[in-house]
């Protein structure tokens, strides 16, 4: 099967990139415009109410900087995922939002851990990974960009 057969780009391949997208802005806008503070709802680890992170952190950033600096690598990763890989796209981010999170709990410093950072390294170490042993050189073009993007323009750490 040719890949123009087999990778379709229609709305569906960026669905899941804008959910996410507006969710995140929406929970900031929320906890900005009412004076909220989620930050007791990121990941805490050694802690079993720290848990609850391994859900909502994603969704929750500490200023506009981080939330940008989450924002375009979630959309083109997700993006791609989805295009390469759309029957098991949401079984993907669904599974490495979990095992990202219950690694930042388990290995975490002693403090919140808010934002989308780990799930989106996840997501570019997937694409290398699959890239590298089926020989999609797509892929991998795709996660070593996304990486550059965010080790150059934003930084490695967010601080």
């Amino acid at each position: 099967m040719k890949d123009s057969q087999y990778f379709k780009f229609d709305i569906y391949t960026v669905l899941p990139a804008i959910v996410f997208t507006i969710l995140i802005w929406l929970i900031y806008t929320i906890e900005v415009k009412y004076n909220f503070n989620f930050t007791d709802l990121g990941i805490r680890p050694g802690k079993w109410s720290g848990l609850r992170g391994v859900l909502f952190s994603p969704f929750i950033h500490a200023d506009l900087g981080h939330l940008w600096s989450n924002t375009i690598p979630s959309l083109v990763l997700i993006t791609g995922l989805s295009y390469f890989y759309r029957n098991i796209s949401m079984k993907v981010l669904l599974v490495g939002l979990i095992f990202s999170g219950c690694m930042t709990w388990v290995i975490g410093r002693p403090s919140y851990h808010i934002g989308a950072s780990g799930l989106i390294y996840l997501l570019a170490s997937f694409l290398f990974f699959k890239g590298v042993f089926t020989k999609h050189y797509r892929m991998l073009a795709l996660s070593f960009v996304v990486t550059f993007f965010m080790v150059v323009w934003f930084g490695m750490f967010y601080h």
